[in-house]
This record gives structure tokens, sequence and C-alpha cells, in this order.
């Protein structure tokens, strides 16, 4: 599973975050551990997959 954060900075400028995991929430935590300090996620996006 993937999770893409985007991130908007005390500025406004954005970016993006994501992880990989085995699921949703394991893969959700990690991905908020690489939100840099003063920034803050303002989208969750779960890519699709084909399975």
């Amino acid at each position: 599973m993937e999770v893409e954060l985007t991130v908007e900075d005390a500025q406004g400028a954005m970016t993006r975050v994501s992880a990989t995991g085995p699921d949703y929430d394991t893969t959700l935590a990690a991905a908020k551990e690489k939100i840099p300090e003063g920034s803050r996620a303002i989208n969750i996006r779960v890519p699709d997959r084909d399975v």
C-alpha cells in the first residue's frame, strides 16, 4: 500500500511526501513522520493500483 501526502509549509509552498507499508494506518503514520516541522498535511492520497 502507498500513501501520498500533499504538504504545505509556513510560507504556503507545497511539496509531497509518501510512504509504503502493509496497511493504511501503518503507512499513513510513516508518511506523517516525514512531514517537516512547521508544515502540515493538507491532502491524503492513496494511488490506484492494478490488482
